[in-house]
């Protein structure tokens, strides 16, 4: 039988698994699940090294998942160091999220933000940030030799829109200041690599799973092209050269549209991404003939995950085995939930999910 990290080790290398791994990129639930409100684990300047690393530990070993995201990630990260803050809400079962008060509310903001990343640590600017690293460092010290630990970052235009200017904002610059977009996303980018540089350092021990959401949705194929797919070329060249790891992508939208399906073929080929967690909108028919077979590249099969929140149990079940039974000899993928596992699921939701995949998904499997 395989460790976990072996698992997802053979499917990055088109081997055989002994049963299809999973990888929930599980954030906020992971304090939800243990009963805890976000206000009681982070603020703008704190974050609970302790509870955190329970939280993570605890989900890891009762729920029982293959792949994980060793700290609790959100998008706050890098924010108020920089002269933001973000929404840290004190209810259950809602995210943390951004908001207009990024540090770049105008163009005049832009130089004194560039140079207090230029002069700083990634591994200590920010306390939350420092405090997320020795999470790291004490969740691969218990469980880094049998678990798969993925570290996670945004880059390039979801970078630009989370650590520096407003939604919004950034979307009128696309347009009437492209070059300063390119300049966003370069210099984002660069955080991004430190950051992933730092988590590898900590304890990290596999291929990073990045997001750039905000193009596949909101930014037309041709500009996709232009601010992302040279910047992300640099996370995966860096990541392969420096750590011999490989780096999936995170992609919102339906990528068989005309243009993003060659944005798609653009971070394959050219980025040389290792592989794609698509969204829902992608069938996992096309994904697995089309993506992984035509193209060689590791993706992934995708349970929406409002199914996965909203249950039952027996409807989780027979959803995975639906999509299970789609793959043929399913090598190279995972399961995954359709973004990230939401915030409102329950423990219960979520072992059924991943218990049915290591069921249906032994390998070699037959349909």
């Amino acid at each position: 039988m395989m460790t976990k990290k072996e698992r997802f080790e053979a499917v990055c290398n088109r081997k055989m698994p002994d049963c299809m791994p999973v990888f929930p990129r599980a954030k906020s639930q992971l304090i939800f699940g243990q009963g805890l409100k976000l206000t009681e684990v982070i603020g703008q300047d704190w974050y609970d090294v302790e509870k955190i690393t329970e939280a993570v530990l605890t989900s890891i070993n009762s729920v029982g998942y293959d792949i994980a995201i060793p700290i609790y990630d959100d998008p706050g990260f890098g924010v108020p160091a920089l002269g933001g803050s973000f929404l840290i809400p004190d209810k259950f079962g809602i995210a943390v999220s951004n908001t207009d008060d990024q540090p770049v509310k105008n163009k005049s903001d832009w130089a004194k933000v560039q140079k207090l990343l230029a002069n700083s640590d990634v591994r200590t600017f920010d306390p939350r940030m420092k405090s997320a690293l020795e999470v790291i460092k004490n969740v691969a010290g218990q469980v880094g030799n049998e678990v798969a630990l993925s570290p996670t970052v945004a880059v390039s235009l979801s970078t630009a829109m989370f650590l520096f200017r407003p939604d919004e904002a950034l979307l009128e610059d696309v347009l009437e200041d492209p070059e300063w977009v390119d300049e966003m996303c370069r210099v984002g980018t660069d955080w991004a690599i430190d950051w992933l540089r730092a988590n590898y350092e900590a304890g990290a021990n596999s291929s990073a799973m990045i997001a750039e959401g905000i193009g596949g949705v909101m930014v037309n194929p041709k500009l996709n092209r232009r601010f992302n797919v040279e910047n992300i070329a640099r996370v995966s060249e860096t990541l392969r050269k420096e750590f011999n790891k490989g780096t999936w992508i995170h992609l919102h939208g339906d990528c068989r549209r005309p243009g993003f399906y060659e944005y798609m073929v653009d971070l394959i080929k050219h980025a040389k991404i290792q592989g794609i967690h698509f969204s829902e909108e992608n069938p996992v028919e096309w994904i697995k003939g089309h993506v992984v077979d035509e193209l060689g590249v590791c993706a992934s099969v995708v349970v929406d995950g409002a199914i996965i929140g909203n249950g039952p149990e027996d409807k989780i079940e027979a959803e995975v085995k639906n999509q299970i039974s789609k793959i043929g000899d399913g090598l190279g993928m995972i399961m995954v939930p359709s973004c990230q596992l939401l915030p409102y699921t329950s423990n219960e939701y979520f072992k059924a999910w991943v218990d049915a995949t290591h069921k249906y998904g032994r390998y070699p499997l037959t349909n």
